[in-house]
């Protein structure tokens, strides 16, 4: 049994996928397995990964069905005691598996662990480093010293936003996924929703220093649909949030500053609405209604969706115009932004 299973959900990324490989093979690890799983790729992907005879490596195939599935298959392949997952354009540093792995087994309590993020282009330019939940934020928030950025509770500051940023900077215990099951049908939030409900039986660890190169460009998928987007992160903070506001936490202290800090941390790109109805539908107590809205064809999906886009129509008529950067969510192009002002300022 290998030490570690590391899962590549693998899609469309010839352009990158070698590199992704090769920072996986020289690892200072070299107890693991990698499985990579291609999700249906139309370009010349599998012809590269063709190319590779490490014993260690194997790929799986199979149609087009999205990050999460791919994922899953994975981990229903994986045998190690460890976790972790590279998405097919991003790159591990030659010691991360190392390290993260080493902080697991200092705590068998820790149910997540991850690093600060190099972020870098599509040419492999470095554009600077995300320092976890204290810079390169998703969103802007109107008061954000009395929101659960200011301070240094990790659980706390996971119910603003995923300041893990992707699926490449988890590390966990194969045990969790046991507990837990897998991730969840989301196209855009499976890694907020898998770490909110870790976080509910597990304590995370952020190592201070990059240990991951995380590299946007053109194909990343956040940039593609900001309603459906936005429905995710409504229903993961309905389904999410009620478990994690409990009186052991919520009241520990003192003069309601937990309220004070959740009142100025949720964000909902001015739906509070939304998120308002679906915690009516106490969706974090039906799991059977919750999992049904993820289904494509479902009506109150659909309802939820024509709502927002008519929402967002007003509040910019050419939001959702299809093929254009999404401004509003600020995702990428405050990402990018941040990145330059610094660079052009040395």
């Amino acid at each position: 049994m290998p030490k570690v299973s590391v899962i590549i959900p693998s899609y469309n990324h010839a352009l990158f996928i070698a590199r992704a490989v090769d920072s996986i093979l020289s690892q200072t690890e070299a107890d693991f397995e990698l499985i990579i799983v291609d999700d249906g790729s139309t370009d010349a992907s599998l012809s590269v990964l063709a190319g590779y005879t490490d014993p260690r490596m194997r790929v799986l195939k199979q149609s087009n069905q999205g990050a999460p599935s791919a994922i899953n298959r994975g981990l229903h392949e994986a045998s190690g005691q460890f976790i972790a997952i590279l998405n097919s354009d991003d790159e591990y540093y030659p010691y991360r598996l190392e390290k993260l792995i080493a902080v697991l087994e200092s705590d068998t309590q820790i149910g997540l662990a991850g690093s600060y993020i190099e972020v870098i282009d599509d040419q492999n330019k470095t554009l600077g480093v995300k320092h976890g939940y204290m810079d390169l934020e998703p969103w802007l928030l109107k008061e954000p010293k009395r929101s659960f950025r200011n301070g240094q509770d990790l659980h706390a500051a996971l119910l603003t936003e995923n300041y893990w940023a992707t699926t490449s900077n988890y590390v966990f215990r194969r045990v969790w996924v046991e507990r837990l099951g897998g991730f969840r049908n989301l196209r855009y939030a499976h890694d907020w929703d898998f770490a909110l409900r870790l976080t509910c039986i597990g304590k995370l660890a952020l190592l201070p220093e990059p240990l991951l190169r995380y590299r946007i460009h053109s194909r990343n998928t956040i940039r593609e649909n900001q309603a459906a987007m936005i429905f995710e992160i409504c229903w993961c903070l309905a389904v999410n949030l009620p478990e994690h506001i409990s009186p052991s936490w919520f009241d520990e202290l003192p003069g309601g500053q937990r309220l004070d800090q959740l009142l100025h941390s949720i964000y909902t790109f001015d739906l509070d609405r939304v998120l308002t109805v679906m915690l009516l539908q106490r969706l974090s107590e039906r799991p059977d209604l919750a999992l049904q809205l993820l289904e494509p064809d479902d009506p109150f999906r659909h309802q939820y969706l024509e709502f927002i886009q008519n929402s967002l129509a007003r509040q910019s008529p050419q939001a959702e115009q299809p093929g254009r950067v999404i401004r509003q969510t600020r995702i990428i192009l405050d990402w990018l932004r941040q990145l330059r002002r610094r660079g052009q300022s040395k």
